[in-house]
């Protein structure tokens, strides 16, 4: 009898065992899965993009976005010619980028462009490079060409749209790192809802 109650109790310690490593299991595996989906979690929160701006075009095919614009439209004192000035800025952790377009305020048409990029440099680090097409540089750049409109129906804010192809940098090429950046295209360019000011409606000036 003392046989058949030794080996009983054995029986019974063996399945509480068991029963003790089979929830330790469980346990285990529940901590596990569920410390995975915390850090899952915590790793989709901090590699969500940060906002880059507001897209405005590609340039050399990369899109390029910023994050302030602002317009200026006036009339030239001498010619009469009404401008209309659009200023679009990327903020750099140093430094910045800028677009810059020049319509007629008169026809709507773009007539000009000056851009400043950051590119790297061949002894390293990075500084602002030059691009711009005026009217007056046209015949020295046969190659670089602009057209686009702008709408400035609305007096307190401006949408349009921009090409931009072909423009050489204007000097400190031999700087470059990668040459390619010596002549840039920008493409696609929209934006809307821009606020400007019209200096006629602010000093009252007329034509």
């Amino acid at each position: 009898m003392k046989s058949y109650a030794i080996i009983i109790l054995l029986m019974f310690l063996i399945a509480s065992c068991k029963d003790t490593n089979t929830t330790s299991v469980e346990q285990y595996n529940t901590t596990e899965t569920a410390t995975a989906e915390v850090v899952n979690k915590e790793t989709t929160a901090e590699s969500k993009p940060k906002n880059k701006g507001t897209f405005l075009c590609k340039i050399n095919g990369k899109d390029w976005s910023y994050t302030k614009a602002s317009g200026v439209v006036s009339r030239h004192k001498k010619t009469k010619k009404r401008n209309a000035i659009f200023t679009f800025t990327k903020q750099l952790d140093r430094g910045k980028e800028s677009v810059q377009l020049y319509y007629d305020g008169d026809t709507y048409e773009l007539e000009a462009a000056s851009i400043t990029l950051k590119f790297p440099k061949k002894d390293g680090g990075k500084m602002d490079f030059f691009y711009q097409l005026f009217p007056d540089t046209r015949k020295r750049n046969p190659e670089s060409d602009l057209s686009g409109t702008i709408d400035l129906s609305n007096p307190t804010s401006a949408s349009g749209n921009a090409e931009v192809s072909k423009l050489n940098i204007r000097f400190e090429k031999e700087k470059l790192e990668d040459i390619g950046n010596s002549v840039i295209t920008l493409t696609d360019i929209t934006f809307s809802d821009i606020g400007y000011s019209d200096a006629e409606n602010l000093f009252g000036s007329k034509k």
